[in-house]
């Protein structure tokens, strides 16, 4: 994690009550104590395990708004820590991956992470994740049907004519929520800042970016797209694909 990141608690809206709880499963003692003082700024409180096992415990013990899994742990790594939380809790677990880890963010998301996040963190990606644990209070919990187009929050997957397209990084995921959730209605792109990024989209193409991957990953013709439209000067509207 980067010290020098010290971005303001107005970057990003915790979605969560007061005091939302997050377990951190991290072996290197300079992360834990760089990443809880940064979340700090955002009213989140860090629980530290040095291990899988302690995670394990922990985890039952606590019951945390969300899980931050490092890949590599000693005692239980990260993916069997995961595969174990999967089993007995619904509490979302995001994976740590670094460098190394690549190899492990397939298997990781096809195992029930809700997502993966680049190690060593950046505390506005970590604090946005938040979201994931408020999933059941703003019905994030129900499935989305547009036409051939289903998107299943509970198990994070994306069907296109009941065919499941690749694996959607987070953000891409949370943004087809929202113009799923409003199909055939304009979102404008301010919206979308507010609800995805708080006001951490700084760079003015960044939502042009995600609706580019998002068209790709959905077969969308980026020259002359039918199912996310661009209305000009306000924003995106979803239009339910042909069955």
């Amino acid at each position: 994690m980067d010290p020098s990141d010290d971005s303001g608690p107005s970057d990003v809206r915790i979605p969560l009550g007061t005091n939302p709880v997050v377990l951190l499963a991290e072996a290197d003692e300079r992360i834990r104590q760089g990443l809880t003082a940064q979340l700090a700024k955002y009213q989140v409180s860090v629980v530290h395990c040095p291990d899988g096992a302690v995670a394990l415990l922990e985890a039952g013990l606590r019951h945390p708004d969300v899980l931050l899994v490092s890949a590599e742990l000693p005692v239980l790594d990260g993916a069997t820590v995961l595969r174990l939380v999967r089993r007995r809790m619904s509490v979302p677990v995001v994976l740590g991956v670094g460098p190394d880890d690549a190899d492990q963010v397939g298997p990781a998301l096809a195992a029930g992470a809700s997502a993966c996040v680049a190690r060593p963190y950046r505390p506005r990606e970590v604090a946005q994740l938040l979201s994931l644990a408020d999933r059941g209070h703003r019905g994030w919990e129900q499935p989305l049907v547009c036409g051939p187009l289903t998107l299943d929050p509970s198990t994070y997957e994306v069907r296109m004519h009941g065919i499941p397209t690749a694996r959607l990084p987070l953000r891409e995921f949370q943004l087809l929520h929202l113009l799923m959730r409003h199909a055939e209605k304009v979102i404008t792109r301010d919206r979308i800042r507010s609800e995805l990024w708080g006001d951490g989209a700084r760079r003015s193409n960044t939502i042009t970016v995600h609706i580019r991957r998002l068209r790709e990953r959905l077969g969308d013709d980026p020259h002359h797209p039918e199912i996310i439209q661009t209305v000009r000067g306000v924003g995106y509207r979803l239009v339910p694909p042909q069955k």
